[in-house]
């Protein structure tokens, strides 16, 4: 039997959250109440990908400094690769910002298992161009005749394919032959391809020669490391107005870097955890019960997913207090 909010207090209804997922309702409700509670102006670890909150960590700034490298050459293609959830949207978003002042058009692309004509027709769906109709060799013609108009008009047109690990090997050979379209000895389009670990993989194929050869730049994003990990952390809470409340004592920052391996979107997934544990609580400060009994929840949630990729919660207690204790011993023989 569900019960009213209000006549139920906050343990009972983070106990609906946790355990039974009910509605989603009701957890949005609970984070809008942590937001008032420690007196945020939004949500700090939300997955939703924001260039606001994008984290310059060396990773992040190489790729994002690869990706302003391509723009500039403006041909070819860039590659970006990363594991999933390591912040690849967060950094397109964050390039579409920073060219958003130059004479550059980009189209952002979410691939999905797309032939040769299910890509020519989302590009120009992208780009607004009339697909009814038309042939393959229509949609090509349609789409150049847009790239070269655009290029006389001295816009560069920049196709940014997310997800490209899922793209056919069809889909590939297309955008290569995109690539083709110049005028003036200038390219028309440039082409960035985002996406997991198993785009490299595939690019590195013997039938992929051509399109390699035409790769300017590439990069592969790697986690977070464990300092790295912290400063996204309070960069983050920065960004919404945290003024030291609740306080967070350092070792939540060794328990979170050690169970989500800096890969940003588990950070995220934890942090706001530990934040609606602390509002349920009443707590203004933050330590290695709170964080440790965050995780319990998260790994009952998720079925133990997620522990089974970094080890459970006993595990990661471990590991975080021998790496402390290292830590200390480490700095006490300097």
């Amino acid at each position: 039997m569900l019960y009213p909010a209000q006549t139920i207090n906050k343990k009972e209804r983070l106990g609906t959250v946790f355990l039974q997922r009910v509605e989603s309702v009701s957890s949005a409700n609970e984070k809008s109440m942590y937001l008032n509670f420690y007196q945020f102006t939004a949500r700090p670890f939300k997955l939703t990908p924001d260039s606001r909150f994008f984290f310059p960590s060396q990773c992040q700034e190489k790729a994002l400094s690869y990706l302003l490298y391509g723009i500039e050459q403006g041909e070819g293609f860039v590659v970006i690769t990363g594991g999933v959830g390591h912040g690849k949207t967060t950094l397109i978003q964050r390039l579409s910002k920073e060219v958003k002042s130059q004479r550059v058009e980009v189209t952002r692309i979410a691939a999905a298992n797309l032939d040769a004509e299910s890509i020519l027709e989302l590009v120009c769906v992208s780009l607004e161009i009339p697909i009814e109709g038309k042939s393959r060799v229509g949609l090509f013609k349609a789409l150049e005749g847009y790239l070269l108009k655009r290029k006389s008009k001295n816009i560069r047109v920049l196709l940014v394919i997310d997800e490209a690990q899922t793209l056919t090997d069809e889909a590939l050979e297309e955008l290569r032959i995109l690539t083709n379209i110049e005028e003036g000895g200038k390219a028309a389009v440039q082409i960035f391809l985002v996406g997991q670990v198993e785009l490299r993989d595939t690019l590195l194929l013997p039938k992929f020669e051509h399109l390699r050869q035409r790769i300017i730049a590439s990069y592969h994003i790697e986690p977070f490391t464990r300092a790295e990990t912290e400063k996204y952390i309070i960069t983050r809470l920065k960004e919404v107005g945290w003024n030291n409340d609740p306080q967070i004592q350092s070792i939540v920052f060794d328990f979170v870097y050690e169970w989500t391996a800096g890969v940003p979107r588990r950070i995220n997934l934890l942090c706001d955890r530990l934040l609606l544990l602390g509002y349920v609580e009443d707590l203004h400060m933050l330590g290695e019960v709170q964080i440790e009994q965050a995780i319990r929840d998260m790994e009952k949630e998720l079925g133990h997913q997620q522990a089974a990729k970094r080890g459970k919660i006993t595990n990661v207690a471990v590991a975080t207090k021998l790496n402390r204790k290292n830590k200390r011993k480490r700095s006490a023989t300097r």
